[in-house]
């Protein structure tokens, strides 16, 4: 059972968090609103290094799905 309540968009208290949970349906951002001022560093922190750089976003896409996968993951 989860611990923290997903929040729907409309209960996110940040605007552009919701926003985004609204503009994607990504359940991610419905957890993350409890605490959107480290989500916000993470955000600036991640956004960068996943879409930026040398390779090809769709190369960096492929690499975690394969590293999913022999992990196990399903999700």
């Amino acid at each position: 059972m989860a611990r923290l309540k997903v929040l729907a968009p409309h209960e996110i208290a940040d605007a552009e968090l919701a926003a985004l949970a609204a503009a994607t349906g990504d359940e991610v951002f419905g957890v993350y609103g409890h605490a959107p001022e480290p989500f916000a560093a993470f955000l600036a922190f991640y956004r960068p290094l996943k879409y930026g750089g040398r390779l090809p976003f769709a190369l960096k896409e492929l690499v975690r799905l394969r590293i999913a996968g022999l992990n196990g993951c399903r999700r």
